[in-house]
């Protein structure tokens, strides 16, 4: 079922159900209260039946009825919707019309598929009329013909000659007649059942009431009787036959006139078996093109009428916007010149301040390099200091290994003294002993002198001895003091030496530390530096890019300008043609009160 119909019976629902109910049966079918149905929307008739089922089951009514008042009153929901489709005459032009009503809203809405009608006349107040819906809805159906008879205001009588589940058959009876029919028996009589031309029908009656009865006559009736008689005849018959036989020329030209005051309601047939029927068929058809035109027409009016108020609306409502718009784009462009003029000169600074920071940048670099060599030369410093520190512990050592010769070479000394010692105490008792001897040699006398002499020399001997011993004990201690000398001076210096040492391992590890923060801070310095460079080159590409976009800020401020000034001419445009959608309005009324002036 296409969203248009189910738009208006959801529309018919509120007005005899209510909002309350309509909603409900809508939310049961998943569908929500505040719908918009589009013209081309399918919507599956398990739903749109099914809300309808839902009310006929809440309101404890057969779904026959519901639809069957849906119907009634849907009629006024359509001539609200499309007023145009109920112009007619009467209650019978508008059935007749279903049918090319059906038409135009297939071909509008594609996929549609509405239910056939059909009405032919029968009788001057009785027709036939067909329905045939695949969904079997006769209730609404039945409905929308008494909805259809008193909205034009006329009682008919139905009656149900055929039905079955899909198809329906009925005779529509109606208040006033409906159909004209005229059977022309002279016409039909010289027709014979196949003679369609008329003048083969004047010839046939001329034949017929002419020739036969004076080939008949001229046996029995004299000549001067007969010859004036049948003169007579000759004019007399093709007169009266011709004048018989064109009678229904009267209501050819009845149609024509009714045609030439615009009114196309009522459906003449004669019935003469020659070519005046077929001109009535042909000026029926012609009605019938034209009615079937009219609809279209009439739809297209209230179409355009209602397009054109729609659009006269949004034109007004675009009227407002534009000029709203071309407030805010002369805004707009103000801003955007104001922008140019303030980026130009933001470019202009940045661009001295990228400047200063190049130069800034050039100068770290430089200094980045003398840093590094200076962090080269103070790690090379703390080798060196390394390796003198090394030299020392080294030299120290040596140091160390002299003043333990010097402590050696003491004891040594020492240890000479102690043997001087004993050498002058052997030279003091040789001496004695000497001396002894010398008694003794005295006391043996001649025997004795011998002796004596060796005692006096032995006894010279000690005493060069002990004098020589004094002379080596002098010269040791002399020696052991310059020894002792050597080795306090050797204990000063190794102390001395020492102390430097530790004094220079100290600074070699303080400076160790301080070559090591150095290096870290020179680290962080190059990195910094790096980053600097890094940096400076994006602030340059930014400012390239600053001075991009103030070059697009300039463009942007003459497009605006421009856009400023064609908005100015799109309001003046807009408002031209808001005159023209009214006076396409005027146009529009204009025509649909043309159409109102034929009767169908």
């Amino acid at each position: 079922m296409k969203g248009t119909i189910v738009s208006a019976w959801i529309k018919t629902c509120r007005n005899i159900y209510g909002d309350g109910l309509t909603d409900e049966a809508m939310k049961k079918y998943g569908m929500s209260p505040d719908k918009i149905f589009t013209p081309m929307e399918d919507i599956d008739d398990k739903v749109s039946i099914g809300i309808v089922d839902y009310i006929a089951e809440k309101t404890n009514k057969t779904s026959f009825d519901v639809w069957k008042e849906m119907g009634r009153n849907n009629v006024l929901t359509f001539s609200l919707d499309y007023p145009a489709f109920f112009r007619y005459k009467n209650l019978y032009s508008f059935l007749r019309a279903m049918y090319d009503i059906h038409v135009v809203v297939t071909k509008r809405i594609p996929g549609a598929k509405p239910p056939i009608l059909h009405v032919e006349p029968i009788e001057s107040k009785k027709a036939l009329m067909t329905y045939s819906s695949p969904r079997g809805m006769f209730g609404y159906f039945e409905g929308m013909l008494t909805g259809a008879s008193e909205f034009y205001n006329e009682k008919i009588e139905i009656e149900t000659i055929e039905k079955t589940e899909d198809f329906m058959k009925i005779h529509i009876t109606f208040p006033e007649e409906i159909y004209e029919h005229k059977d022309y028996k002279l016409n039909k009589a010289l027709s014979f059942g196949f003679v369609k031309n008329v003048e083969t029908k004047i010839g046939i009656a001329s034949l017929l009431l002419i020739g036969i009865p004076y080939v008949i006559l001229s046996k029995f009736v004299e000549e001067n009787i007969l010859l004036p008689t049948t003169l007579a005849l000759s004019f007399l018959v093709p007169f009266l036959i011709s004048k018989g036989l064109f009678a229904p020329i009267k209501s050819i030209y009845k149609t024509l006139d009714e045609m030439e005051n615009r009114d196309i309601s009522i459906e003449n047939t004669i019935s003469t078996k020659d070519f005046f029927e077929n001109i009535n068929s042909k000026l029926n058809n012609i009605k019938a093109n034209i009615k079937s035109d009219f609809v279209g027409y009439k739809g297209t009016t209230d179409e355009l009428n209602v397009f054109s108020d729609k659009f006269n609306d949004i034109s007004t409502n675009m009227g407002y916007t534009s000029r709203e718009i071309s407030n805010v784009v002369e805004q707009v462009a103000e801003g955007a010149v104001s922008q140019a003029e303030e980026t130009e000169m933001t470019a202009g600074l940045l661009n001295d301040s990228m400047n200063s920071l190049n130069d800034i940048t050039e100068k770290e670099n430089v200094g980045k390099e003398d840093l590094e060599t200076a962090v080269l030369k103070l790690n090379k410093g703390y080798e060196n200091l390394q390796d003198t520190s090394k030299s020392l512990n080294n030299i120290l050592g040596e140091f160390l290994q002299v003043k333990e010769n010097g402590i050696k070479l003491q004891n040594r000394a020492k240890d000479v003294t102690k043997i001087v010692e004993t050498v002058e105490n052997i030279s003091d008792k040789t001496n004695l002993l000497a001396l002894n001897a010398s008694i003794e040699a005295s006391r043996a006398g001649e025997y004795g002198q011998g002796f004596t002499v060796v005692a006096m020399e032995i006894r010279k001997l000690a005493e060069g001895s002990k004098e020589a011993v004094k002379n080596i004990n002098d010269n040791l201690v002399t020696f052991i003091n310059e020894i002792d000398g050597f080795v306090e001076q050797i204990e000063e210096q190794y102390t001395t030496l020492e102390k430097e040492n530790n004094s220079l391992s100290g600074i070699a590890n303080e400076n160790y530390t301080t070559v090591t923060s150095i290096q870290n801070v020179s680290n962080l310095i190059i990195d910094l530096i790096e980053n600097l460079n890094n940096e400076t080159k994006s602030l340059n590409t930014i400012s390239s890019n600053i001075e991009s976009l103030a070059a697009i800020a300039e463009e942007n401020s003459a497009s605006s300008e421009e856009v400023s000034a064609n908005v100015v001419t799109y309001t003046e445009e807009l408002s031209k043609m808001i005159e023209n959608i009214k006076e396409f309005k005027k146009v529009s009324e204009q025509f649909g009160e043309d159409l109102e002036r034929y009767i169908v």
